[in-house]
Order: C-alpha cells, then sequence, then structure tokens
C-alpha cells in the first residue's frame, strides 16, 4: 500500500503536462495533485469565504490581465473564472469577530492603506490609510487572542532593512506598527567566492502558539530561515535568531490547521556557492527554487514530520528555463493555504504563469513512512539537471540534461538511470547529479539497485536533510552519511546488479553510525555521522564528481534500476 502511494506522489510532481486526472472527490485526495494555476504569485489573493467558496484573486505580482477571480464550490478539485466590475476585491482573511474581510495593501509612494468590507464579501469597502511609508509583500492578516486583535507581517520602507508587524485591537479601523526585526549579512568565505544579495530579514510569516507567543520566521540571506517571538501580541519582537529550517532568499508560510496541528511550507533547498561577481548588493541567480516542500508539526512546532516535496517545478529541465515566457520571476517560492476540508489542504505556489500551482493533498500523506520509484515515470520524481553558463532573463539559467534516463539492457519495458561525470565547459559545474526526496527519517533504511562498472571512479551516494542542486559538489560535505559507489569497498567483483542498503539511526546512543549492506550482507565499512542532523534525513543524491577519464578516453558511471527509502520503527 505505502509503494502505491508513494508513486501516486511522484506522479503528482508533473500533473499538468501529463495530464493526471484530477479526483472526483475530496476523499479521494491523497498525494499531491495539481488542479489549477494561480492567477497571479501565490503569498496572497486565495480566500476562503464563509459559505465554503474559495477564491483565488489576481491582484499580486505577475497577475494575469483583468479584474477576475477564480473560484471553486467543490473544494478546489474544479474552477472557473469570474469576471467583476473594476475595483478593490481584496478579501483574503475573514474577522471571526465582525465577519468582515481585512487586507492591508500597500499604494506606492501613498503608504499602506486598510481595505475592509462593510457588511460582508458582497458589501461595501472602506479605505483607511495605516501609515505613509510605503511597505511591500505585505501578507494576509493573521486573527490572534481570539479574534480580538489583527496582525499582519511585511518589510519594506525601513533602515536598517527588516520586517515588521502592524497590530489593530479595533478590527482593522487603526494600526500600530512594531518594531523591526534584522538579521546579520551573509559575509562569503568557504565555498562561496563572493557575497549574497543581503536584502535583510523579509517576507516574515507567522502564527500564534498556544501560550500566547507569536512565532515569525523570515526570509533571510543565510543558509536558514530566521526566528524571532512576541510576548505582547506583535507590538514587539525579540531579536532573530537561526531556526532550524534550511531556506535562502526564499519565503517561508506558517499556519495553523482546524484541529490546531501547524504546517510550514518553504523551500527546503541550498543554492550554488556564489560567484564572484556577488557583491551583497543584488542577487546574480538565483539556484534553489526548484522544489516547495512542506512539514507538520502536532507540538506547536518543537518536533516536525513530512519535509516532503510538495511540487517540482515542472520546468526544472528546460533547456531555455531563463526566458521561456518571459525572463520574470519564476520557480516554487512563495505559497499561500487554505484547509478546504478537515485534513485537506489546498496550497497556492510559485511565482510565473508557466510555473506556479494550486496543489491539493491530505495531510495524512506527510505521515507515510516510505516511497519507492523505479523510473518507470521517467525523472518525474527526480532533479537531475546542469546549469549552461550565462545569467539570462531575472537571475536565471537555462538548463540541460545532467544525466538520463535509459532502457534497461535487461529488463524490457524497463527504465534505469545512468549517471557519469562528462566533462563541459559550457557548464556552470560539470559534476553530474540526481536528487530524490523522501519523508524525513531519523531512524531509517535507503536501499538502490544498481550497477557499478569496472573502472568506475567519482561517484557517491550521499544521505542528507534537504536538496542540494544536482551539481553542487558542497552536497558532498554538508552530507549527513557520504557512500563511495567503490566496487572494493562494497566488495562488489563483476558488472552485474546489487542492492546496497544504508541503514541508520540518528538516535544512537553511541557514535549513529550508518551501516552497509550489499545484497543483504553486513559490510565492515561504517560511516560516520558527518554533520548534525536536527529532523531527519529525506535525500539521497547520487553525484559524480570530476574525475580524468581511463586510458580509453571512458568515464564508467553507474546505472539505478530502482530506490526506496523505508522508516525503521
Amino acid at each position: 500500500m505505502m509503494k502505491r502511494l508513494s508513486l501516486a506522489c511522484l506522479l503528482a510532481g508533473l500533473a499538468l503536462h501529463a495530464g493526471a486526472q484530477v479526483p472526483a472527490s475530496l476523499d479521494e485526495v491523497w498525494a499531491p495533485v495539481r488542479v489549477g494555476t494561480p492567477p497571479s504569485d501565490a503569498y496572497i489573493g486565495l480566500s476562503l469565504l464563509e459559505d465554503g467558496e474559495i477564491r483565488h484573486y489576481n491582484y499580486g505580482e505577475q497577475a494575469e490581465a483583468g479584474t477576475f477571480y477564480l473560484s471553486s464550490r467543490d473544494g478546489g478539485l474544479t474552477w472557473r473564472k469570474v469576471s467583476c466590475a473594476r475595483g478593490m476585491l481584496y478579501a483574503d482573511r475573514r474577522s471571526p469577530l465582525s465577519g468582515e474581510y481585512v487586507r492591508l495593501a500597500n499604494m506606492g509612494p501613498m503608504g499602506v492603506y486598510c481595505i475592509r468590507t462593510e457588511g460582508g464579501i458582497g458589501g461595501d469597502r472602506t479605505l483607511t490609510r495605516v501609515t505613509d511609508t510605503p511597505s511591500i509583500m505585505i501578507k494576509p492578516p493573521v486573527f490572534v487572542r481570539g479574534g480580538r486583535r489583527i496582525v499582519v507581517a511585511a518589510h519594506g520602507g525601513v533602515a536598517p532593512k527588516g520586517c515588521y508587524t502592524y497590530v489593530s485591537d479595533d478590527d482593522g479601523r487603526t494600526w500600530r506598527r512594531s518594531n523591526v526585526v534584522t538579521s546579520p549579512d551573509h559575509r562569503g568565505g568557504g565555498f562561496h567566492r563572493g557575497i549574497r544579495w543581503n536584502h535583510g530579514a523579509v517576507e516574515p510569516t507567522l502564527v500564534e502558539l498556544a501560550d500566547g507567543r507569536l512565532w515569525m520566521l523570515m526570509r533571510t540571506s543565510q543558509d536558514r530561515h530566521y526566528e524571532a517571538f512576541s510576548d505582547d501580541g506583535g507590538l514587539t519582537w525579540g531579536e532573530a535568531q537561526p531556526s532550524r529550517f534550511y531556506g535562502t532568499i526564499t519565503m517561508p508560510t506558517l499556519g495553523r490547521l482546524a484541529d490546531g496541528r501547524l504546517l510550514l511550507f518553504w523551500c527546503n533547498t541550498t543554492p550554488l556557492p556564489e560567484l564572484e561577481t556577488a557583491d551583497g548588493v543584488w542577487d546574480d541567480v538565483f539556484t534553489n527554487r526548484d522544489a516547495t516542500h512542506v512539514a507538520i508539526s502536532e507540538d506547536e512546532g518543537r518536533t516536525w514530520t513530512g519535509f516532503r516535496e510538495l511540487h517540482l517545478d515542472p520546468l526544472r529541465n528546460a533547456s531555455d528555463y531563463a526566458l521561456r515566457g518571459g525572463g520574470i520571476d519564476r520557480g516554487m517560492h512563495q505559497a499561500q493555504f487554505v484547509e478546504v476540508a478537515p485534513g485537506k489542504v489546498l496550497a497556492s505556489i510559485g511565482q510565473h504563469p508557466l510555473h506556479r500551482a494550486l496543489v491539493l493533498f491530505d495531510v495524512g500523506w506527510l505521515y507515510e513512512k516510505e516511497r519507492f520509484d523505479d523510473f518507470s515515470d521517467s525523472l518525474a520524481g527526480w532533479s537531475a539537471f546542469n546549469y549552461l553558463r550565462g545569467i539570462k532573463g531575472h537571475c536565471s539559467y537555462n538548463r540541460v540534461e545532467g544525466c538520463r534516463v535509459e532502457p534497461h539492457p535487461e529488463k524490457a519495458g524497463r527504465q534505469v538511470l545512468h549517471l557519469r561525470y562528462e566533462a563541459d565547459e559550457r557548464l556552470v559545474e560539470d559534476a553530474r547529479g540526481a536528487v530524490w526526496n523522501f519523508p524525513a527519517m531519523r531512524r531509517g533504511r535507503f536501499a538502490t539497485s544498481l550497477r557499478i562498472p569496472e573502472g568506475c571512479r567519482g561517484v557517491s551516494l550521499l544521505l542528507n536533510d534537504r536538496w542540494f542542486n544536482p551539481s553542487d559538489t558542497v552536497a558532498c560535505h554538508e552530507a549527513i552519511y557520504a557512500l563511495r559507489l567503490d566496487r572494493r569497498e562494497l566488495g562488489i567483483g563483476d558488472d552485474g546488479w546489487h542492492e546496497v542498503a544504508l541503514e541508520w539511526d540518528l538516535d544512537a546512543q553511541d557514535a549513529p553510525e550508518a551501516r552497509v549492506r550489499v545484497d543483504g550482507r553486513l559490510r565492515r565499512v561504517r560511516l560516520p555521522q558527518l554533520n548534525a542532523c536536527r529532523d531527519g534525513i529525506s535525500y539521497v543524491h547520487f553525484i559524480a564528481r570530476p574525475v580524468a577519464p581511463l586510458s580509453d578516453g571512458r568515464c564508467p558511471g553507474i546505472c539505478v534500476e530502482r530506490v526506496v527509502a523505508e522508516a525503521r520503527d
């Protein structure tokens, strides 16, 4: 049963282009399935009305032309476009006390205004100035203290660069602003030859905790999202500190389900090292926006489950990635969600019309204990591209095939992944890799059936807790466990197919080494834990690093026919 569900998840990544069928009812929704395309960038515009209608307005960045919204009355399974008169259709969130819809909006040099309904969604609108200072990326309102207070997260217009919250205690009629929360600048060094775009702490998201505190996560230029807490309902915030969540120059989104569990949407990804041309003023190129992840917490954020890829960019392997549809923002960064039925979640994610998606899933999918793949759907669930040199459009590279799926040499109708190093001066990095996600596991087993030909060198199997670019050799240094796919070390003496398995227990009282089995037999090799891992291993990364060719000019690689990850309780 687990394998069937995991394969359903595998198919979801290319649902739009592969023609995957939308379920007939919400009861059939389990693994993520794409059900539509948001009309604008995903962080605002999605609204669940009191009668169950879902609307997605088109008033965000990169919005489609016209005045309209998308409407669904079956939980997001099907949508229709509703045209309407020009006007202010802002209606993200409804006050639980008054029933009115409230939204803060940036009016450019005029500052920030509050748009509030009078008489519900079909009534009039009032427009009240909040501040003369512009803000950007203003998030939907969060109602705290039983609805008596509204808190809105935003950033921009302040020095030093940082984020803050607007607070209202009279249902949106008057507002106060909090102190500014900042984060340290990226300083470069190590693997970096330059300095990341130092934009400060921005694009904050927040949730009210059971103890009354507010918890904020924010986008930063560091390797992790930063977090801060407020003890007074968002008027003052403590100093920001690194959170447990990896994420660089991407937007996190926190929220709560009706049963009290917390959800987090974010890009659990690490970009390539910075180029020498990166000077900290503006981003040269985004290389970590190809996957959106989601995790769930049952204990107010102390522990988390899932860390699963909700959606992979359907154009992640495109040769014209940077300019297809115009050279503007793209990728799977940014998210907003609503719970359309108990445990059923509709998420709006991504930027650019060719990349963003409306995705339905059941949160039970986050609790799965296993995932399996045999390449029967090619690389639908994998990241396996390389970047071509030369920044195009808005901070983007075009891509090429990094490794390929080929017909199985012995089993008709089956496919294998063929991965080997191929030198190519056109590429930003010419290491070749393939990256695959599974549910995060602190105690687990990963197994793969593969063939290692004579003369194969420089190929490794990495286990990690986040997505790295397939070609990023930094992943070898940041991995939790790393295994060289070396015939001598593994005790393999032929070119046949062999099962290689890694078993780990991050909570072991002694040194949490990973054990290695080949064809079920325990090998003497023990893999030390190379880096700390707080929430469990959730990625395998096959990587072929640059090596000199053999005397006959070949660089033999590996072939993989299947992979499986399973938790060990």
